[in-house]
């Protein structure tokens, strides 16, 4: 029985010196995909360096490149996982004006943050030079931010492709001030600004987007 114990003991060593287990593999993988988006953030997507990423997250780098082939799918991997932690909240409850203030809260917010700047700033000047970054940011901005909106915008009686036309309108008023602030090098907005934003944005399309239903949208519920 001793010696059984012993050599359970002995095996989880040996695993645990070995091959990670499932979780820490996995945080290992969150570690990488952190540090990446540190030295994106930092140095641009060009200026980026693989081995350093690889020192941040205190791997090596051929354990990089077994997970992403080239730096395009790692910063898209990087974009995935910031989209995934902060998932926009539609749970269906409330007025769509209620819903839509919440989106546009929680959106605002999240692209306000330095380290979402500089991302979009990354996007903006290198899309040229690298095509790629255009393509990664549209998908991830069509499936992280117009799909919830449209979802929300469908569940109160809009037709699809209503509710996908309405949805780019939507978010073009609300991030109006944050694309200055891109462009422009504008100040963050505080979170009265933010909030007053999302107000202005909100009634701005829900006196527009009413004029194509019978029924007022803003009192509607799910």
């Amino acid at each position: 029985m001793i010696s059984s114990e012993a050599e359970k003991i002995e095996e989880g060593a040996k695993r645990r010196v070995g091959r990670p287990n499932a979780r820490e593999a996995e945080l290992k993988h969150e570690a990488m995909l952190e540090a990446a988006l540190e030295e994106f953030s930092s140095h641009g997507f060009h200026g980026a360096s693989v081995r350093s990423i690889a020192e941040r997250a205190g791997v090596s780098t051929r354990t990089v490149y077994n997970r992403y082939t080239d730096k395009v799918a790692l910063f898209e991997a990087c974009l995935e996982m910031s989209a995934i932690r902060h998932h926009v909240p539609t749970d269906g409850k409330g007025t769509l004006r209620e819903q839509l203030m919440r989106y546009a809260l929680h959106v605002s917010s999240r692209v306000n943050e330095d380290r979402q700047v500089r991302l979009a700033r990354i996007i903006f000047r290198e899309c040229i030079s690298f095509p790629q970054l255009e393509e990664v940011s549209r998908r991830q901005f069509e499936r992280f931010q117009l799909e919830p909106l449209q979802n929300i915008l469908t569940a109160h009686g809009f037709a699809k492709t209503q509710a996908t036309t309405l949805a780019e309108f939507y978010v073009a008023l609300l991030l109006r001030r944050w694309q200055n602030r891109i462009i422009y090098n504008e100040k963050a907005m505080t979170p009265a600004q933010i909030r007053a934003n999302a107000e202005t944005a909100t009634n701005l399309f829900l006196n527009g987007a009413s004029g194509m239903s019978n029924e007022d949208p803003s009192t509607r519920k799910a």
